[in-house]
């Protein structure tokens, strides 16, 4: 193999490797993903998706959930207000959203949840970074 075809494979497996990455606070973990291919376009809805989970693989569901989305500009949200609030819907096993990115660089994408009455796990907060691109490739998240 050349060199040029190393550096493309190993330039596609990390990038692999970053989307879909679980992020975890205490009981509660979720799989983001955004469409189309993890490469968040600009100007134009992005779909994102959420796996939302308890420890033990249990489903949390948005009528079990008092769940928010914001989006802030940047990597960090420390004294930022949100650029955005999403709208959550339920999906079959999954949260649902649209993003629009208005530029390219990277965002914080944060999901929070409160349980409702009678719901059985503790509040959480997850975060991911995602990048935003021109082209809507070359994009792809971290946590």
């Amino acid at each position: 193999m050349n060199r040029t075809l190393i550096v493309a494979l190993l330039a596609l497996t990390a990038s692999s490797a970053l989307a879909h990455e679980l992020a975890r606070d205490g009981n509660v973990g979720a799989l983001m993903h955004t469409d189309p291919d993890d490469a968040p376009l600009i100007g134009k809805p992005t779909a994102v998706f959420f796996e939302l989970n308890q420890k033990g693989g249990k489903p949390i569901v948005l009528s079990q959930c008092a769940c928010t989305l914001n989006v802030y500009p940047g990597g960090s949200t420390a004294s930022r207000a949100p650029l955005s609030h999403g709208t959550l819907r339920q999906g079959q096993g999954q949260l649902l959203s649209s993003v629009v990115f208005p530029t390219a660089g990277a965002y914080t994408m944060v999901l929070a949840g409160q349980p409702k009455p009678g719901a059985t796990f503790p509040a959480f907060k997850l975060s991911w970074v995602v990048r935003a691109d021109v082209a809507g490739s070359g994009g792809g998240m971290s946590h």
